[in-house]
């Protein structure tokens, strides 16, 4: 029999370990059209996340009758500037290598998303591609509002890029672009 401390005890986090030699390897190239002025930061994360819930113990403390919850981890990815308007980085879709955490079986890691985060003077913008678009080799353009840039908007402190050039009315007034692309590298 499980002493209640045990039940109740939260699931350690896991210290997963990089991949020395990922095999499945994508550039992204970001380009920034229509900007107003220049960003003052900017920065891409890769977003990671165990993928197989059934490697992962019943965590007591989250929730009434436990929940599973995956192991995350994030990488800040090394950009470089091609011009003002232009960056590439490079994202590994196998960063992390497959371990048995916690006795219940190998967990198995998966990119999510790549998130990309710029500022202006005034605002925090957030865009970013999925997995499933990166390893598609997709091209992915989110809409931002001109106005923003140079004030904060009365709500929220982030704007996320829309996918549609559409979704702002037109008496809203111009939009700027960020458009990420992928492709794989050879192996």
């Amino acid at each position: 029999p499980r002493s209640q401390d045990a039940v109740a005890a939260p699931v350690p986090d896991v210290q997963a370990r990089q991949n020395p030699a990922p095999k499945r390897v994508y550039v992204l190239a970001l380009r920034f059209t229509g900007l107003p002025a220049a960003v003052t930061r900017l920065s891409v994360t890769a977003n990671y996340e165990v993928d197989n819930l059934d490697c992962v113990p019943v965590d007591y403390t989250k929730a009434i009758g436990g929940i599973r919850l995956p192991p995350e981890q994030r990488i800040e990815l090394t950009l470089q500037k091609i011009d003002d308007n232009t960056y590439a980085t490079t994202v590994s879709e196998d960063a992390f290598l497959d371990e048995d955490y916690y006795g219940l079986g190998v967990c198995h890691w998966a990119l999510g998303t790549a998130s990309v985060h710029f500022h202006s003077p005034a605002t925090q913008f957030v865009g970013g591609i999925s997995a499933d678009q990166l390893t598609a080799e997709a091209e992915v353009t989110e809409h931002y509002l001109v106005r923003d840039f140079s004030q904060k908007p009365a709500v929220g402190d982030v704007v996320f890029g829309e996918d549609s050039p559409n979704f702002y009315l037109a008496s809203l007034g111009p939009q700027f672009k960020l458009s990420i692309s992928a492709r794989r590298e050879a192996p």
